[in-house]
């Protein structure tokens, strides 16, 4: 199929660089586009993170992440005291040096880092990417075209996140494959994982990879273990949160009373009725306090309702907590009874 192209109004257009399409177009998202033709339509003059944002109808977050995708290509020169990275407020500046910096050959490119070097940074305990990569589009260009694997690796990320992968997914992404040699199996299991869990992130699953890599989970078979455990204790907080009618997730001080239950295997029915005896006592619902009565039906062997309810009374506290009510002990209204009552009948 041929296309003519036939563009009216010459006299109000402005210039895209050749590099943009050669090198970047397959490489940036949707959104660094809209950032960059912006950029070159308002070239010289001052524009801001907000004002961007609101004429492309996008964040401000992924406007500042776009111009920080530009600023490490060859299409921007930063000054000693400027750069796109470090701006946010404006672009003017930035925005002057863009016509004297295109480059016109890739003799000026920077290397991109070959598969020896790559390797060469492996660390035996895995690295966050966020403290130690700085990988600019054209080292991630070079890096899918010398691994198949990683680029089937972007185009399945994308498929599950449902977008293209932003400059900082793409470092995470090229990080954990190349650099710290994690394979792809792993990268998508856990990346699927935290699409179930409404977290679909590319950052998050590199921090529940880096974390389980550096304690020594670092075979598909050890994730879906660790995946499984993690499903399990999600399921069993969620039945805690329900039962206790919770309106927001557990704090962590809170999770951790509830991983101990769990840890000890009490099962959730008697948990539950452990709830229902706290607010009878307390009339609100506290983590310690259910957990002392938890422990206490533990130690007495108490596993079901019935065995709670058959063998547990209330203790020394809760009857001094009732003497207290009424001012008396169960003991002394007994003894007063006994007292009226021989009273009454002494003379009979």
């Amino acid at each position: 199929m041929d296309v003519n192209v036939h563009i009216t109004g010459f006299g109000q257009m402005f210039g895209v660089p050749n590099l943009v399409v050669d090198q970047y177009l397959k490489l940036a998202t949707p959104s660094q586009l809209k950032v960059l033709l912006y950029l070159l339509r308002h070239n010289c003059q001052s524009v801001d993170l907000q004002e961007i944002a609101k004429a492309i109808a996008i964040s401000e977050e992924i406007v500042e992440e776009a111009l920080l995708f530009w600023s490490q290509t060859d299409l921007f020169a930063a000054s000693a005291d400027t750069s796109l990275s470090s701006t946010t407020n404006e672009v003017q500046e930035t925005n002057e040096h863009i016509d004297n910096s295109i480059v016109a050959n890739n003799e000026t490119e920077s290397p991109a880092p070959t598969a020896s070097n790559r390797n060469s940074r492996r660390h035996a305990v895995a690295l966050s990417s966020g403290k130690a990569c700085e990988l600019s589009p054209l080292e991630i260009t070079a890096a899918l075209e010398a691994s198949s694997d990683l680029k089937t690796l972007f185009q399945m990320s994308e498929q599950q996140l449902g977008r293209p992968l932003r400059h900082i997914e793409q470092k995470a992404l090229v990080w954990m494959h190349d650099y710290n040699m994690i394979g792809s199996d792993i990268i998508l299991t856990v990346l699927l994982y935290c699409k179930s869990i409404d977290k679909p992130s590319v950052s998050y699953a590199e921090s529940i990879i880096t974390a389980w890599w550096n304690d020594g989970i670092q075979t598909l078979a050890l994730v879906n273990h660790a995946i499984n455990e993690m499903e399990h204790r999600r399921s069993f907080t969620g039945h805690i949160q329900k039962s206790f009618e919770m309106a927001r997730r557990p704090t962590p001080k809170q999770q951790e009373f509830i991983d101990k239950w769990q840890d000890k295997n009490i099962p959730l029915d008697l948990i539950t009725y452990a709830y229902e005896k706290t607010l009878e006592n307390i009339d609100k619902l506290s983590f310690p306090y259910l957990d002392s009565i938890l422990m206490s039906w533990m130690q007495a062997g108490y596993r079901t309702r019935t065995d709670v309810d058959a063998h547990d009374y209330p203790t020394t506290v809760e009857k001094k907590k009732s003497a207290d009510k009424s001012g008396k002990s169960e003991s002394e209204n007994a003894d007063a009874y006994q007292s009226f009552y021989y009273n009454l009948h002494k003379d009979v």
